[in-house]
């Protein structure tokens, strides 16, 4: 990490923190989190490292768990085996209007067992999809903020845009 302030360029601070995912799912927290502050202007920074094993954990996790796919769920997963909506319906074998119903949120219809089985199994065992658009995946901030991110052995670094 840079640190320097890509605004003002002051010496950056930095501080581990818990902050809320926004991944489009409800209750993910991260622990630990880099992120650094500038005390003279107060941009901040936040580094989540290695989005893609976070995202693979993710749908681990949701693919293991015993009580049923909710909506957002299901889309997380379609998503992050890289799959449109009609490429997904085509994979399990219904229409696309139905894809779209299993994954809405006001009046979701519920994914029948042997489809939501199937997905789960696509999870555990298909490679997901190697790259995600900042607009889908982003820590919530308090303000809109722009950030740069360069690939690193370890994980991604962020910069200040």
């Amino acid at each position: 990490m840079n640190n320097k302030c890509g605004v003002c360029g002051t010496e950056m601070k930095e501080s581990r923190e818990l902050l809320p995912y926004e991944c489009g799912l409800d209750g993910i927290v991260l622990e630990n989190v880099p992120v650094y502050r500038c005390p003279k202007c107060g941009e901040r920074e936040v580094e989540v490292p290695n989005t893609l094993k976070l995202h693979r954990e993710i749908a681990m996790a949701l693919a293991r768990k015993a009580e049923r796919l909710g909506p957002k769920e299901i889309r997380f997963l379609r998503k992050y085996l890289g799959l449109s909506s009609s490429e997904f319906a085509s994979k399990v074998g219904v229409d696309k209007a139905t894809v779209s119903r299993w994954e809405r949120t006001d009046e979701p219809t519920p994914m029948g067992g042997q489809t939501e089985r199937l997905l789960r199994v696509l999870v555990l065992s298909e490679k997901p999809v190697e790259s995600y658009s900042l607009d889908e995946v982003a820590v919530k901030e308090p303000r809109t903020m722009k950030m740069r991110f360069t690939p690193e052995r370890s994980g991604w670094r962020p910069h200040a845009a």
